[in-house]
């Protein structure tokens, strides 16, 4: 029995000799870790180890750290929650893991803000029980202000963008504006001045025509080719004049301004426009109806020109938020089209002008086009929000 109660001491003893060389092995690739460790023990979270990292976080060293718990060594933490933390940890048992967490330490008697990526992992003895807590931590304040100041850079440089690109958006209202202001002016003149001139060249024709007859059928015969000439130079400038910018668009309305126009265009194109208007479409501020009917127009031309199509579709339709533009025709599409932002082909001015237009009126503007032909959709308010923004004088 002696000899068994000897053999077993020198186990036992060989035992707990391999067990503390494994613990000071443990121990020392703790302190010697580069990330931030430390072990709290007991519910009230009492160091009995950090490594240097830890320390260094912290802000403290070893003779202030060891045999005390969190709420001595770090009273800073108060407020923080970490307090509240580690009791949660230490009571149930589960794990706690959280990234680029900010915390406020007083280092050498200053206050400093850093950003760690840490766990509390609940240390548990044989029977299951927790009994401490291990922390380990990187801190990434380096990462996180990086990422901060390139996140910064990076909204600073969309505000810029955001700024040049609405400078650019009031430089196209203005000259939209000033676009159609001189289709008016020049429609005014080229119904009035002009329109006047050639009356007046007509009223001296005519009685020249009555005066020469008697004595020349011939020059009688080229005169009346000049009238008819005349007739029909004042039949393409009254044309000319409504399709720059048509009266009746400001003196009646969009609607009676879209019948004549769609009639008169179908008269001169051969294409065969249905015009449905599923409402009466009210009065519309000036600027509204202005873009309807310009959008009507263009895209009637571009059918007419482009599309191969005999037929074309303009619907528009209201409540009492919104008025709503379709133009559709059955031709061959636009090549190669995948969306307005998407697809190989440029868009040409008149698809641009087109949808700046909506687009400035706080509208939305869609185009499809395939195969089975094209669609062109504008959906504008019936009211306008607010005036342009004159980001000129930024």
């Amino acid at each position: 029995m002696a000899r068994m109660r000897n053999e077993a001491a020198k186990v036992e003893a060989r035992l707990r000799a391999e067990v503390e060389l494994e613990r000071n092995r443990l121990s020392e690739s703790f302190a010697q870790a580069p990330a931030a460790m430390a072990l709290l023990t007991g519910p009230d979270h009492r160091f009995v180890f950090a490594n240097a990292a830890y320390l260094k976080m912290a802000g403290r060293n070893l003779d202030q750290v060891l045999g005390k718990t969190v709420r001595e060594v770090l009273p800073e933490l108060r407020a923080q929650g970490f307090f509240e933390l580690l009791d949660r940890v230490h009571q149930t048992g589960d794990p706690f893991v959280t990234c680029a967490r900010e915390v406020r330490v007083n280092r050498d008697g200053k206050e400093a803000t850093i950003y760690v990526d840490f766990t509390y992992h609940p240390m548990r003895n044989l029977a299951g029980t927790v009994e401490g807590i291990l922390f380990q931590g990187v801190d990434v304040t380096e990462e996180v202000l990086a990422r901060t100041q390139l996140e910064a850079r990076v909204q600073e440089r969309t505000s810029e963008l955001q700024h040049t690109q609405d400078i650019l958006r009031a430089l196209n209202h203005r000259l939209l504006e000033a676009q159609d202001e001189e289709r008016r002016r020049l429609a005014l003149d080229l119904h009035d001045s002009a329109g006047q001139w050639l009356a007046a060249l007509k009223w001296k024709m005519a009685p020249l025509q009555e005066d020469i007859a008697p004595l020349s059928t011939e020059l009688a015969a080229r005169v009346s080719e000049c009238l008819t000439l005349l007739n029909e130079l004042s039949k393409e400038l009254r044309t000319l004049s409504h399709l720059l910018h048509p009266p009746m668009l400001d003196e009646a309305g969009l609607s009676p301004a879209l019948r004549s126009y769609v009639e008169g265009f179908a008269e001169r194109s051969g294409l065969t426009v249905d015009l449905e208007l599923e409402l009466e479409v009210p009065r519309l501020p000036r600027e509204i109806e202005t873009a309807i009917f310009r959008i009507v127009q263009e895209s009637l031309t571009n059918i007419h020109r482009h599309s191969r199509s005999h037929t074309a579709m303009v619907r528009i339709g209201h409540d009492s938020e919104h008025v709503r533009v379709e133009i559709r025709d059955h031709g061959q599409g636009i090549a190669n089209f995948i969306s307005l932002d998407v697809t190989p082909l440029k868009m040409g001015v008149g698809l641009r002008g087109m949808r700046e237009r909506v687009q400035q009126l706080d509208g939305n503007f869609e185009l499809q086009s395939g195969r089975g032909g094209t669609i062109v959709t504008a959906t504008l308010p019936m009211r306008l929000s607010a005036v342009p923004i004159n980001a000129m004088s930024a």
